[in-house]
């Protein structure tokens, strides 16, 4: 065990409340944390079962009737994950503003009052939108272009004016065991029998894997001097769309970075099915720079390509997950 997560244990601030525990980055980060030597709350709407030794909070509404002070008392710390996973055009944003920006700010306000640090997971989509013409850092401008997006960063505006005993991270696209969404979607394609069309797409994106992201609440959580600070959140080589496909099908056993169909062509499918964003979260170059994250001493353990693959053995059914 380090000895800054040690010095945190003993000084009774180990219990570390987790929201939003039932989505896919509280699946793995509330086992990670009890594993790394924390005492982690799970905070929860739908039934799940972490093990017998951890506490679980089943809600019904975190919009309304949520006593943070009460369920803040005795916790050191609080990792903020619960919001709207999914972007879409039919969800309006006074929506996302009530789930994003008025639960962030009455629970930063209560973490601030209870003298708990607050690791709070915002989006990349905070600053930018499915593409990006730059290496995006974080003192360069943000511009988000969704309203998912725009509410994520108004809740880290909440978040910076209720203390400074906060951390937030802006994660890119994330892998790992049981995602959903387009990650899911492109896992399964990649991993099947025919490969996906994607073999001409040579963009450059940033991914992070979910193990790098539990690494890095662990060190938010250990680490003093990370206290106010907001850091985007990455693997440190972006990857293109063909690489992302070769690395998921070498770990299933397979050859080949997908079909290599025209760029020209794909472009026409995707704007036909989804519009333009569709294309430019398939073929849009996102790359993001951690160099923040690592002057501050944050180590990457996984490496891009190896997770993948790993991750394509346990999608095609050659590794349990």
């Amino acid at each position: 065990m380090r000895g800054a997560q040690r010095a945190d244990m003993q000084s009774g601030n180990h219990k570390v409340l987790v929201t939003g525990a039932s989505g896919f980055y509280g699946r793995h980060l509330v086992p990670f944390l009890q594993a790394a030597g924390y005492e982690p709350v799970a905070m929860v709407r739908r039934d799940v079962s972490f093990g017998g030794s951890i506490r679980v909070i089943k809600i019904t509404d975190i919009e309304t009737g949520i006593d943070w002070a009460r369920h803040l008392d005795g916790i050191g710390a609080v990792v903020h994950l619960a919001g709207l996973a999914h972007v879409t055009s039919v969800i309006p944003e006074s929506a996302y503003d009530r789930l994003h920006r008025d639960v962030t700010k009455r629970l930063a306000r209560a973490a601030q009052s209870a003298g708990a640090k607050l690791i709070y997971i915002s989006s990349i989509a905070a600053q930018s939108g499915s593409s990006a013409d730059h290496v995006l850092v974080e003192s360069g401008p943000v511009g988000p272009t969704t309203a998912y997006g725009r509410s994520k960063l108004r809740a880290e505006q909440e978040v910076a004016a209720a203390g400074d005993r906060y951390v937030i991270f802006r994660p890119t696209l994330t892998y790992g065991s049981g995602v959903v969404g387009n990650m899911g979607r492109l896992i399964r394609l990649s991993t099947g029998r025919i490969p996906p069309p994607f073999g001409a797409l040579h963009n450059k994106r940033s991914l992070l894997a979910v193990e790098t992201m539990c690494e890095a609440v662990s060190f938010a959580l250990q680490t003093e001097a990370a206290l106010g600070q907001t850091f985007l959140l990455a693997d440190p080589e972006p990857v293109s769309v063909a690489e992302m496909v070769r690395a998921l099908r070498e770990g299933g056993g397979m050859r080949g970075s997908g079909l290599r169909m025209p760029p020209a062509i794909l472009s026409a499918l995707a704007r036909l099915i989804g519009g333009a964003d569709l294309w430019d979260k398939i073929a849009g170059d996102l790359v993001v720079s951690v160099e923040k994250l690592r002057t501050f001493g944050f180590r990457w353990r996984v490496d891009t390509r190896e997770g993948l693959s790993a991750l394509g053995a346990v999608f095609s059914g050659r590794l349990s997950s």
